[in-house]
């Protein structure tokens, strides 16, 4: 079953980076709400963690990562994209183990709040026709399991529905992930250091095409009889935002003491090989303290983003979060609370606040 699955992932993963990195391809992609991170974690690294990622938040970078659950994870994430705006997004995940060798499933669901627009027309251009509201929700499945104990890997298969009132699209998309990490030896009580290595690949799928009523056109042929025709026009298909997530991160004790593991410092890189959009290649930091204070901050580079007239992107690559997680009953539970936030150069920043549910699991 290993054997198949990589060659899976390792086809995904040509078939993705046969066109990244295009410029000239830039902006030719649709559905590219895919790409807006909704998990506050990653989001805080800047998405540097695609090697260390763990739990729900594997979803955004690679779902190899959601092997680690232990028991049930559940997160509620809420975004508030570019403050000023009124743009909001609601991202529900959970995931369940199925035992030491069943693997994990999760199940996510994203909804965006995008308020109400006014509706206008050439002879109405003042919006007193009323209002509508653009519909984007997207709805992933997924199934990881590790493979040994270096070795995890995932599978997401995604439904995407976008549109308003009168035209819409749907498509499907899927991901597929891995993640190695150095295998402890049993003996040691307490691990000094890990070494994670991972790649990810998103979003291939077939094009999707907006189809609907709002795509026709009404036009008077007879003056006379005022006799009508409606006109259907057509539309173009357009791709979905396939890319590869390829990343390392190595974990630190801090402590003096041999035999606690208090303090954790990660260091994370990670290479976005895009097929749409200029290539990012993004590190970050992060320090935990008993894995219940957490503060975290990456930096994303792209070719143009130091600059005033050449940028691609609304982010200055700058980003910073932290977690406060406590236990909550005597089995392992905790409740955690996530934040990040990234500065953009129009509107306010980007907020991402989560809040996270641990059943029954020792781990963070």
């Amino acid at each position: 079953m290993k054997k198949y699955f990589l060659q899976i992932v390792t086809g995904l993963m040509f078939y993705s980076t046969v066109y990244a990195g295009d410029p000239d391809r830039a902006g030719g992609a649709g559905a590219t709400q895919l790409l807006i991170n909704p998990y506050s974690r990653s989001a805080g690294l800047g998405g540097a963690n695609t090697a260390s990622v763990r739990g729900v938040e594997a979803f955004q970078y690679n779902i190899a990562g959601l092997a680690y659950t232990e028991n049930t994870e559940i997160v509620f994430a809420r975004v508030n994209y570019l403050q000023g705006t009124n743009i909001n997004i609601n991202t529900l995940s959970l995931a369940q183990s199925l035992g030491s060798s069943g693997g994990v499933l999760g199940l996510t669901v994203s909804s965006w709040d995008l308020g109400n627009i006014p509706v206008t027309s050439e002879a109405q251009p003042d919006g007193t026709l009323g209002n509508y509201s653009p519909q984007i929700i997207n709805i992933g499945a997924a199934y990881s399991k590790t493979f040994s104990n270096s070795i995890t890997g995932g599978l997401v298969l995604r439904f995407i529905s976008e549109g308003i009132t009168s035209v819409s699209a749907q498509g499907v998309g899927l991901d597929a992930g891995v993640q190695y990490q150095t295998a402890l030896n049993p003996k040691n009580k307490i691990k000094k250091q890990d070494f994670r290595f991972g790649i990810g690949v998103r979003n291939i799928g077939p094009n999707m095409t907006a189809n609907g009523n709002g795509l026709s056109l009404k036009t008077i042929v007879n003056q006379t009889t005022n006799a009508q025709r409606t006109t259907l026009m057509g539309s173009q298909s357009y791709n979905l935002p396939a890319l590869v997530n390829i990343g390392a991160s190595y974990d630190m004790r801090l402590d003096k003491n041999a035999d606690t593991y208090f303090h954790r410092l990660t260091a994370s890189g990670n290479f976005n090989y895009n097929a749409f959009a200029s290539n990012i290649l993004t590190g970050g930091l992060e320090y935990s303290f008993k894995e219940s204070f957490m503060v975290r901050s990456g930096y994303g580079w792209q070719s143009g983003i130091t600059t005033n007239d050449a940028y691609r992107t609304q982010y200055y690559g700058f980003t910073a979060g932290g977690t406060i997680q406590v236990p909550i009953s005597k089995n392992g539970t905790t409740i955690g609370v996530d934040f990040a936030w990234a500065p953009t150069r129009v509107f306010n920043g980007i907020y991402n606040v989560g809040i996270r549910l641990l059943i029954g699991s020792k781990k963070s």
